[in-house]
């Protein structure tokens, strides 16, 4: 892309336009005023154009670097499997990683430790998180038993029965409720804002739900998937379990079913949720089973800790803890820098009060 040539095109479409409906009669007019608008500082600013130095590369892809760092410390076959999955949407082998992505890794796989990422716009955070999360979650499902088959009315809200004249609708179904592996969060990503959870969404979309993610699984995993879940104010539905509610979480899912059958196959399928993959429906859903890994805002994460209904989440989750020293779970800080001074001490006694 050519930023030049990009902000040419623009100035002269913001010029043509008000030459359009605040058309003069007089040329010489319409031409004086163009002259007094076009310059820098009145309806646009000349571009500043910053030249970033490319980040240092490791020269490796991930499958590369996996086994370099991995090798004698998993088996074989269990980095072979975390090299196959990454490559089939969260880092695929054309690619190399960052110096800083490798060190991350290799901190917090092989040593363990606790990692402060600080590097610029573009840099590749999100993997610097994502790859440890991944990599421990692929290694672990090995050891997942094989799902049940799904009810056949699974998708509960676009099924009903007739009696005469009236329509009585399925009965919910938990979405994982024919699952047997253990359920629990592996890794929370905490964001300080909605709009950044709405698009890690779309990016775990591609790593852990896109098609590819999804025949891997079936052929290695025995169908399990590696769940993800927004837990935010936009999750349906708040409140109790009641009738109503429960005809509002059919509404709301059969919403976003249809919207998801609208854009299928289309470059915008990545912003919509598809029901009947790896992402959670409600928060009903991930009461009874827990996500792998959980996307929330820390105002919300306050409210799940206050309120029992939220109390199955962690339970679950140190339950599995619990059951193996080789269990780890993953809190992500996004965007660290935006808690300071007042906001960010509430944080830091917030995710102190995180018992699992």
């Amino acid at each position: 892309m050519n930023p030049i040539r990009l902000f040419e095109n623009l100035r002269d479409m913001y010029l043509r336009y008000l030459d359009s409906p605040f058309d003069l009669r007089y040329e010489d007019l319409t031409r004086e005023r163009r002259n007094l608008l076009d310059h820098d500082g009145r309806i646009y600013r000349h571009p500043l154009i910053e030249p970033v130095p490319a980040y240092r590369t490791s020269g490796e892809s991930f499958s590369q670097a996996a086994q370099a760092l991995l090798g004698g410390l998993w088996q074989a076959n269990d980095v072979a499997d975390v090299a196959a999955f990454v490559d089939q949407g969260l880092f695929p082998s054309a690619l190399r990683l960052h110096q800083h992505q490798r060190d991350v890794f290799e901190e917090v796989v092989v040593n363990r430790r606790d990692v402060v990422v600080t590097t610029g716009t573009g840099s590749g955070k999100t993997e610097c998180f994502l790859l440890p999360v991944v990599a421990s979650i692929i290694k672990e499902s090995a050891t997942w038993s094989a799902p049940a088959q799904r009810p056949a009315q699974w998708d509960w809200w676009n099924h009903f029965t007739m009696q005469g004249t009236r329509r009585r609708w399925a009965d919910r179904v938990g979405q994982r409720a024919h699952e047997t592996r253990p359920a629990a969060v592996r890794a929370l990503l905490l964001y300080p804002l909605n709009a950044l959870v709405e698009d890690q969404l779309a990016r775990l979309r591609e790593a852990l739900d896109s098609p590819a993610a999804r025949a891997w699984l079936q052929a290695n995993r025995q169908g399990n998937l590696v769940y993800f879940g927004r837990y935010t104010g936009r999750t349906p539905v708040s409140g109790e379990r009641s009738a109503s509610n429960t005809e509002r979480l059919r509404d709301e899912l059969r919403s976003i079913h249809q919207d998801a059958q609208a854009v299928a196959g289309s470059a915008a399928e990545r912003f919509f949720q598809s029901t009947d993959g790896a992402e959670m429906w409600s928060r009903w859903d991930m009461q009874e089973a827990p996500p792998d890994i959980v996307i929330t805002n820390y105002s919300m994460l306050n409210i799940m800790l206050m309120r029992s209904i939220e109390t199955p989440i962690f339970d679950q989750t140190r339950q599995w803890l619990q059951q193996s020293p080789e269990h780890i779970f993953h809190l992500v800080v996004d965007e660290l820098h935006t808690y300071r001074g007042t906001p960010g001490t509430e944080v830091a006694y917030l995710l102190s009060l995180i018992h699992i």
